[in-house]
């Protein structure tokens, strides 16, 4: 049996192959729920654009990513010696926090695994701090837990419930980080697909601060890989000396520059994932079977109100009929009641409702004979 919740992701949602190996070996198609990428894909024309540009990548990609770094310093209004572009936001995260070796890592839960992978992998102790959904948020309760030479890594909006944060509470952190020597890494990678850019702290001039943000989420790139960190002057400068100078692959900075342009396509997205997120909340709380916990990205976690309910049993009866949903029960503070789902078009959505329909009309015939317990992450 093909596991899809293994060492090799973390985790994440999003891995089609062992997905596909698991419950279509004879090659039928998912619709993917499990990965948050721009419902739209890619802007038009962008595929046909990199396909005209293969012969040129016998030479090697600019460095540091020059031209797509000066595109995005516009685009974002951030002073381009702040930025630092990656191959995604994984592998920023993972740099600083080898970079950096922080003593110890704080983490939200439930949030996104790989801060807990990258902190380990720098050596760091890692201790979570609670930011469960539903909860009203207590900025001071997670001050407290600062201390010297820490890294403090919040996620806004949060993955997976979706909150977003205000800005105000985020510089009461910040303030609060720095009169005791802790630093703060706030991944951003969601708030593209949010109508609340103004929350984004990626405008600061901080000593403490670096803000992560994935440009393959909003312009539907996960193959690519792009993302860029936003830091102090002199860490970004120093990084850019001695690190790998060609961190982004050529495709994706093509990919970078020609997505850059499409304002019109941000738009449609934006347009898009608000009408589709407010159609699957209501839809979803008619059922009567799940809690909807709103947030403000491209995707919503969902408690199911029935006790009993074991996600995994879910999944797999939606995958067998080719819809796929990422299990939430192995983010911490999360149990088997819990799922999250991406925002998509409005003929997947609907897909998605009718197989749930289909899947609660039918569960008690599929699964009495192969119900196990939960926390099972096979």
């Amino acid at each position: 049996m093909v596991s899809i919740n293994n060492d090799e992701t973390g985790g994440h949602g999003g891995d089609l192959a062992a997905a596909l190996r698991r419950w279509n070996p004879s090659g039928g198609a998912l619709v993917d729920f499990s990965s948050n990428i721009n419902p739209l894909g890619p802007p038009p024309g962008l595929i046909e654009h990199l396909a005209a540009l293969l012969p040129e990548i016998i030479a090697y990609p600019t460095p540091q990513a020059r031209e797509l770094r000066d595109k995005l310093s516009a685009f974002f209004e951030i002073p381009v010696e702040k930025l630092l572009l990656g191959n995604g936001a994984n592998e920023l995260i993972h740099l600083l926090m080898l970079w950096q070796r922080p003593r110890r890592v704080l983490v939200p839960a439930p949030s996104f695994s790989e801060y807990e992978r990258a902190a380990k992998l720098a050596g760091a102790l890692v201790e979570y701090y609670p930011l469960p959904p539903g909860i009203s948020f207590d900025p001071e309760k997670v001050a407290a837990r600062l201390g010297q030479g820490d890294l403090l890594v919040f996620c806004n909006p949060n993955n997976p419930t979706g909150r977003l944060y205000q800005r105000s509470d985020l510089l009461f952190l910040l303030g609060a980080a720095k009169k005791c020597g802790a630093e703060i890494m706030i991944d951003e990678s969601f708030i593209p697909l949010t109508v609340s850019p103004e929350e984004s702290l990626r405008d600061l001039q901080c000593d403490n601060l670096w803000v992560i943000v994935s440009l393959t989420k909003i312009w539907g790139l996960p193959g690519l890989r792009l993302g860029y960190a936003s830091g102090p002057v002199n860490k970004v400068k120093e990084i850019s000396r001695w690190g790998d100078p060609w961190r982004v692959n050529f495709l994706a900075q093509k990919a970078g520059l020609y997505c850059v342009e499409r304002k019109s396509y941000i738009k449609d997205t934006l347009e898009l994932v608000e009408k589709e997120r407010k159609f699957l909340i209501r839809r979803f709380e008619e059922t009567g079977k799940f809690r909807v916990y709103e947030g403000s990205a491209n995707y919503l976690l969902l408690e199911a109100t029935d006790p009993l309910f074991r996600i995994k049993e879910f999944q797999e009866g939606l995958a067998r009929r080719g819809v796929l949903v990422r299990r939430a029960d192995n983010f911490p503070g999360l149990d088997h009641r819990f799922m999250r789902i991406a925002v998509k078009k409005r003929q997947d959505n609907l897909r998605l409702l009718q197989e749930t329909e289909n899947w609660f009309a039918n569960s008690g015939r599929e699964t009495n004979s192969t119900k196990q317990p939960g926390g099972d992450h096979s």
